[in-house]
């Protein structure tokens, strides 16, 4: 006989207690860290367009920056929703 032959009503209802309260935590980082993501995507896009309106070094400063935030929020997003 296995561990989970002999499982009472009790220890049922507490293991998927457990688990609803990790899925809900679960459901509510991922809205956390996709909204973060979404808004840092934005700043970045942000950052390549002002170097458009900038002198020469300070326009290709923000243009590497703009790239390395949007790239990671990008890759962010991939990992949250499309990776499986």
């Amino acid at each position: 006989m296995s561990k989970s032959d002999d499982l009472t009503e009790s220890d049922i209802r507490h293991a998927v207690r457990d688990e609803m309260q990790r899925a809900g935590l679960s459901i509510i980082s991922t809205v956390f860290w996709t909204v973060i993501a979404a808004f840092s995507f934005l700043v970045g896009i942000q950052t390549v367009q002002l170097a458009f309106y900038t002198g020469d070094l300070v326009s290709l400063v923000l243009i590497i920056v703009g790239v390395i935030i949007t790239g990671a929020s990008g890759y962010l997003l991939y990992l949250l929703h499309w990776r499986r």
